[in-house]
């Protein structure tokens, strides 16, 4: 969590998949999809569903697959040159803003110089110059090589001021719930002609209407509703792991200036029965704070495991403290299933609800001696640099680690796949020497859509909205719309 909403809120990265019809295609869209969201997390109802539309509307130079490898998006493709000290992109040239503008190089670099240097903090000293070489490649130029860069261009372009455009397949509406067809996407304009949303004060309750025929889409189910939507022959359930991490934050108060201390509370932890209790067995169990299918992550790297002899130790400390808990009943049951593990170490953790605004409040201000967060922590390595480097921008990174800025210091610097994977081995091992939060696991969410539209299947373990621009209509509704 990065002490703004923007951190707590659920942010999708818009991965589109590349096929389908080409920019040349102008077939009719036909169909509007209609979208409940049920009670996001830690986030008012409207500022939520308004953030989601956002999301859905715009696009970076790149995304990522599930491993944490960078792929093109907004930029058809780019080249390193051997040293790794000059990155050429190529934007794609059809592409053009929401106001018809075309997205051309000087464009996007305008745009970048003034985004990234907030985004990446100290890892923008690594950029020499950024220019246009014509109206459709731009050309980085590098201190040292420095692929985190490449990890920080999914930031969204998007045009500066009030309302500015973006270039993504969806476009946004005078309504601020709906989303039109971008009939000018590049890759192709989707099937969907409009995204309607709609918010409700539960989960269950868009479940409800979705059954009743009234919606086409559930945003998000939870791990509260997950197994009792799996039963319907109407819809199509669609899980995916999140890349967001439970995690109890340590404050920068002298309760946990003990590295041992912090190691023991991580080793007290039986993940596995967290993930079965707590999340409903929806969920995997966290290493620490790499995303577990992360290509540089390798099987014996340094990680935290469950010790049952810990408890042996912690009673001799006579050990209390307070853990602040965001009111929602997911995070209740993961708080719970914590205290109740502690507890068996000899532990006392008590629990105390917060509101949103105390949430933001206390994350904003550190007022904390722990807090309970579901942390933005992957695909990529960036957003792990971003949160635990102490220069890397965030006001929840409380315990400064010589080691852990090192390791990730070396990550920023990789100059191989090789140098990379020796810098995560050493963040993992920095982190379990000396760690800054209990990490718990990362959870499962899904979208429930409606057999009334096709849903292209996404790779495997990959959130359905990654195809959204694929999404059409079935057969006779597709039929019936188009007479």
């Amino acid at each position: 969590m990065f002490g703004a909403l923007s951190w707590l809120v659920v942010l999708l990265c818009t991965a589109h998949c590349r096929q389908g019809s080409g920019p040349g295609s102008k077939q009719p869209a036909t169909a509007t999809l209609r979208v409940g969201v049920g009670g996001l997390p830690v986030q008012a109802a409207d500022a939520g569903v308004r953030q989601v539309v956002a999301n859905l509307s715009l696009e970076g130079l790149v995304n990522f697959n599930e491993d944490g490898r960078p792929r093109p998006f907004l930029a058809e493709s780019w080249v390193t040159t051997p040293d790794g000290l000059t990155l050429t992109f190529q934007l794609h040239k059809q592409a053009k803003f929401h106001d018809g503008s075309p997205v051309t190089a000087s464009a996007v670099i305008g745009i970048l110089r003034e985004a990234l240097p907030r985004v990446m903090g100290p890892a923008y000293e690594d950029v020499a110059d950024v220019q246009a070489l014509d109206d459709s490649r731009i050309q980085f130029r590098l201190q040292r090589p420095a692929p985190l860069l490449i990890e920080a261009l999914e930031t969204t372009i998007q045009k500066p001021g009030k309302g500015g455009a973006g270039v993504g397949p969806f476009v946004p509406s005078s309504n601020p719930l709906e989303l039109k067809a971008n009939v000018d996407y590049y890759d192709g304009r989707p099937d969907i002609s409009s995204i309607l949303f709609t918010a409700y004060p539960t989960v269950r309750a868009a479940w409800a209407e979705l059954l009743r025929g009234s919606l086409d889409m559930l945003y998000e189910v939870n791990v509260d509703a997950l197994d009792s939507l799996q039963s319907s022959s109407d819809v199509e359930v669609f899980s995916f792991l999140r890349h967001y991490q439970y995690e109890i934050i340590f404050g920068a108060g002298p309760a946990f200036q003990s590295a041992d201390l912090r190691r023991e509370l991580n080793a007290a932890i039986d993940r596995e029965s967290l993930v079965r209790d707590g999340l409903n067995g929806h969920g995997l169990p966290s290493s620490g704070p790499v995303p577990p299918r992360h290509w540089a992550l390798s099987s014996n790297a340094p990680k935290f495991t469950f010790d049952s002899k810990v408890a042996e130790h912690l009673p001799a400390r006579h050990f209390t403290f307070t853990c602040l808990v965001p009111a929602d009943s997911v995070y209740e049951r993961v708080a719970l299933t914590v205290k109740r593990q502690l507890a068996a170490a000899g532990v006392d953790m008590r629990v105390r609800e917060i509101s949103q605004d105390e949430t933001l409040k206390a994350l904003s201000s550190n007022q904390f001696e722990t807090i309970l967060v579901d942390v933005n922590s992957g695909p990529s390595l960036f957003r792990s640099y971003r949160r635990w480097h102490s220069r890397g921008g965030s006001t929840t990174q409380t315990i400064d680690s010589p080691a852990i800025d090192a390791a990730l210091d070396r990550v920023r610097h990789a100059a191989s796949d090789e140098e990379y994977r020796d810098g995560v081995r050493a963040f993992q091992q920095a982190i379990v020497d000396s760690p800054p939060a209990i990490f718990l696991a990362w959870g499962e969410r899904a979208r429930a859509v409606s057999r009334r539209f096709e849903v292209p299947r996404p790779e495997a373990g990959r959130d359905a909205l990654a195809t959204l621009r694929l999404w059409k209509p079935a057969g006779e509704i597709q039929l019936a719309s188009r007479n």
